[in-house]
């Protein structure tokens, strides 16, 4: 109970922060609903004592009275009823943007731990699937307006017989009892689910994906992933019959108890009236107040059910945002760079035993165009991570002008640095606005030229204000993996950052298309130091080094000529052996 109420005081806190406006909102529709609760236990009888009295007009006057009385509560309670919606969809909107932020300052490594993205996954679940967050506030809020109106129901049923309360609150007790051991038995099918929904939405994500289309059309893998996708639709439905035909059966016993009860009032309330003679107005006050009693005990039942399944849903939210932020560490500010060192780095990726770089020492002058070339998993893109802060070393110091680049204050780093990643993404804006959203056309455009785009955006209709994907636009344009790749390159020459990093940028090219790619990106970044890694050997003869990483070591770092003075290196037979392709794939072209 303790954990519950540090739950829900934390996460009151955290809504408040996020949409205060929805409290004020929550708070005067529970007012609203209390005043109709009791209002509506004492206008029957009090309607019924004017004709018992024999004063029609006033009966009539009182009629007046009430219906007007009641048309304003209604009228307030649903336009507060659709103003609560409203603001509660702006609240789960405002916590998703909270949790996106929060993911966004998290260590990198974090993004890339199973844990922490399972986590993610949970706490999107509780605000976008089960509706936690407005669950948990109006469950509080329910509560709340009916034990106000339990009150002063409770003191007109005590005024008719004592009896009548004990009998109500042993039909709550009962009540209780069955709706914890409903409860408990949703929340373990909550928690049950939740892995199985975690891999759920993994499948039907990649199934719905556009992207895999292709791959699911020429290798035949859809099936495969329908089958699995089948298998946890089945284990998702057989989980939900159980937990239905369970939910039933505690509903069919509260009702039984509740009807139960109101029978034993009535017959209490019934004799009560006959033998003492009683006005038929005292007994409708009594028998009103009864049944908007029994109704604010099944609110508040239901309403603390939803709380205690709510304060499950929103643990994982809380959890995630007590996670320690990336810290800023440095106060440095990196103004230029005039020279990168590795020195001594060894680094490990995180649940794993293998050093993907091993004792790595370089070091990179300012205006350097350096080559890192190497087999796979030789720590090629580890080197690019480490660079741009997303990982410590576990050992040895990565530094920009002899200063750790942890020392640096994180926002000037960050626009030092500018990389093209293997991964990289473009989004569903136009050209431009992929590009820089800050940038004039007329820039935008010489970029595009420089890259090489500029026949493809004279074709366009809308030239470089084309829309990227038809998912949210019907004009938007649909381009190869090659011409996306550019506009990734593009982009990362229009940030004017001192260091740029092309990490398999142009895997969607070919080869000649690749080595002018190459030639307009050195003469673009002629006051620039750059970093190129590819499997294309081609991209080394425009750099003016090459650091051949061999199983995370360095095995050389020199001019193109004085490797291949050394036949017997690793960068020699890579060179020699993509060449000879080359030369195999020319020489069976069609003349």
């Amino acid at each position: 109970m303790h954990k519950q109420n540090h739950t829900m005081f934390r996460f009151l806190a955290f809504s408040f922060r996020a949409y205060p406006l929805y409290f004020v909102y929550l708070i005067l529709s529970s007012v609203v609903l209390s005043c109709s609760g009791v209002f509506g236990a004492y206008t029957i009888s009090l309607l019924i004592s004017f004709l018992e009295k024999g004063e029609p007009k006033q009966a009539f006057l009182c009629g007046v009275v009430i219906a007007a009385v009641e048309g304003v509560l209604f009228l307030l309670n649903r336009f507060l009823t659709a103003k609560t919606r409203t603001a509660a969809e702006r609240m789960e909107q405002e916590i998703n943007r909270r949790l996106a932020d929060k993911i966004m300052a998290l260590p990198f490594s974090y993004l890339e731990n199973a844990h922490y993205m399972e986590l993610k996954n949970d706490a999107q679940m509780g605000v976008n699937n089960m509706g936690a967050v407005s669950m948990f506030l109006q469950g509080i809020m329910t509560i709340f307006s009916n034990v106000i109106t339990l009150a002063a129901l409770s003191a007109i049923i005590v005024s008719f017989h004592w009896s009548l309360i004990l009998v109500l609150f042993t039909g709550v007790a009962l009540t209780v009892l069955v709706t914890l051991l409903s409860t408990k038995t949703q929340v373990r099918f909550y928690r049950e689910l939740l892995p199985i929904n975690y891999k759920y939405g993994y499948y039907i994500q990649t199934l719905c994906s556009v992207a895999n289309s292709k791959d699911f059309r020429l290798y035949g893998t859809y099936d495969v992933m329908s089958r699995k996708f089948k298998y946890f639709c089945d284990e998702m439905t057989h989980q939900f019959d159980g937990i239905m035909v369970k939910k039933g059966f505690f509903d069919a016993a509260v009702s039984f108890i509740r009807y139960a009860v109101m029978g034993v009032v009535y017959a209490i309330v019934g004799v009560t009236t006959i033998t003492k003679h009683l006005k038929i107005s005292q007994f409708s006050l009594t028998v009103s107040a009864a049944l908007s009693f029994s109704s604010c005990v099944s609110g508040i039942i239901e309403a603390s059910g939803n709380f205690i399944r709510s304060v499950e849903y929103v643990k994982p939210i809380l959890e995630l945002m007590d996670i320690p932020e990336e810290a800023d560490e440095g106060s440095r500010q990196l103004d230029h760079i005039e020279e990168i060192s590795f020195e001594h780095v060894s680094f490990t990726y995180p649940n794993t035993e293998k050093k993907v770089l091993d004792d790595v020492s370089f070091r990179i002058r300012r205006n350097e165009k350096i080559s890192i070339v190497g087999l796979n998993g030789a720590g090629k893109t580890t080197i690019v991570k480490l660079l741009c802060r997303l990982y410590r070393p576990d050992s040895g110091s990565v530094r920009i002008n002899g200063i750790d680049v942890f020392d640096y204050s994180y926002d000037s780093y960050m626009q030092a640095v500018s990389t093209v990643f293997q991964d990289y993404k473009l989004f569903h804006y136009s050209i431009l606005e992929n590009i820089s959203p800050t940038i004039a056309e007329a820039e935008g455009l010489a970029l595009t030229e420089a890259v090489g785009l500029q026949e493809k955006l004279a074709a366009l209709p809308e030239g470089i204000r084309s829309c990227l994907g038809k998912e949210y636009a019907e004009n938007g344009v649909e381009l190869s993996g090659g011409q996306m790749q550019k506009i990734a390159i593009a982009r990362a020459i229009c940030k004017h950052a001192d260091l740029l990093i092309l990490d398999e940028p142009t895997s969607a090219l070919d080869p000649i298309a690749e080595a002018e790619i190459y030639e307009h990106f050195n003469s673009l970044a002629h006051d620039r130091t750059a970093l190129y890694i590819s499997h294309r050997m081609s991209s080394s003869i425009f750099c003016d080094k090459i650091l051949v990483l061999n199983g995370g070591k360095v095995e050389a770092f020199a001019p193109h000529a004085e490797l291949m003075a050394d036949k017997n290196s690793l960068y020699y037979q890579l060179f020699t052996t993509q060449a000879e392709n080359y030369r195999s794939e020319s020489e069976a072209q069609p003349t």
